[in-house]
């Protein structure tokens, strides 16, 4: 797909603009507003008029992906939050470290599972126990 991209120094700004999907959206646009107005019968069913309407949404369309507002690429990330997010996965390790710290004391700490507690070994539906006799023959 083209893509054009246009790039300020010291990375305030990138703005990547879309003209090829811009023309898509607007033939989508267009084609769909034409099937709109004719059937609500605003316009007459005519290819002349149709085309109009395809042609003008195909052009607003591209001057949007052009000219429309900006947005922050995904690619690259601000300048600001690339220490944060050094900072963010640093706490997210310490934490880390401190909950397995904490789970291993709090299992030394409990008392072994008494004899009550503990599931029999032989329990019905186990899987050492012998398969079902098979079904009677008629």
């Amino acid at each position: 797909m083209t893509d054009v991209a246009t790039k300020t120094v010291d990375q305030q700004l990138v703005k990547k603009i879309h003209p090829v999907r811009g023309i898509l959206w607007g033939l989508m646009m267009g084609l769909g507003l034409s099937i709109v107005l004719v059937l609500t019968k605003v316009i007459p069913l005519e290819l002349v008029t149709m085309l109009i309407v395809l042609i003008v949404a195909t052009v607003a369309g591209t001057l949007w992906s052009i000219f429309g507002p900006a947005k922050q690429p995904k690619d690259i990330p601000p300048a600001t939050t690339a220490p944060a997010a050094a900072t963010a996965a640093a706490a997210a390790a310490t934490t880390a470290a401190a909950a397995a710290t904490e789970s291993a004391e709090v299992r030394a700490a409990m008392p072994p599972p008494t004899a009550d507690e503990q599931q029999p070994a032989d329990t019905p539906g186990d899987a050492t126990d012998d398969p079902p006799p098979p079904p009677p023959a008629v």
